[in-house]
């Protein structure tokens, strides 16, 4: 039994920290901020994910300030985590060639990745979205699902 003074308990908060720490630190999506832009109807067309398959990501941004910077948008497996899509540089390609308006709808085509193994057939890709203005502030987060079909 651990008593109150125990220094174990310091060591076991120590590496709790640390754990969130890295977790938190591994996410390169982050909070809306107040006052930041919304993002709203995010679509990956088609709704189905085919190896090699070409995609069109489409969303709406409004309040973005002096424009759209960047997009953090991510994917995950339905057996894996959250990493960097395939389709982040061709949103952010298209978000550096929109004008510095505060709202807009942006539009990218892309291809999902060739190399899904015949065991991914039938389960479903995470993606999630979120956008950052000019003057820095984040959006909300926007998700969807995708069923990969082989």
């Amino acid at each position: 039994m651990l008593s109150a003074v125990s220094p174990l308990v310091p060591c076991f908060r120590w590496r709790f920290l640390t754990s969130a720490l890295v977790i938190l630190a591994a996410s390169s999506v982050g909070a809306a901020q107040p006052g930041g832009p919304t993002i709203a109807k995010f679509t990956i067309a088609p709704s189905v994910v085919r190896p090699g398959g070409v995609a069109e990501i489409r969303f709406e941004y409004r309040d973005a300030q002096g424009g759209l910077r960047e997009a953090a948008l991510l994917a995950r497996p339905a057996s894996g985590t959250l990493r960097t899509s395939v389709f982040q540089e061709t949103v952010n390609r298209a978000i550096a060639g929109l004008p510095p308006a505060s709202e807009g709808v942006v539009v990218a085509a892309g291809r999902h990745q060739s190399g899904y193994s015949p065991a991914q057939n039938g389960t479903k890709n995470y993606y999630q979205l979120q956008v950052t203005d000019r003057a820095g502030r984040r959006s909300n987060v926007l998700g969807i699902e995708l069923e990969i079909r082989l």
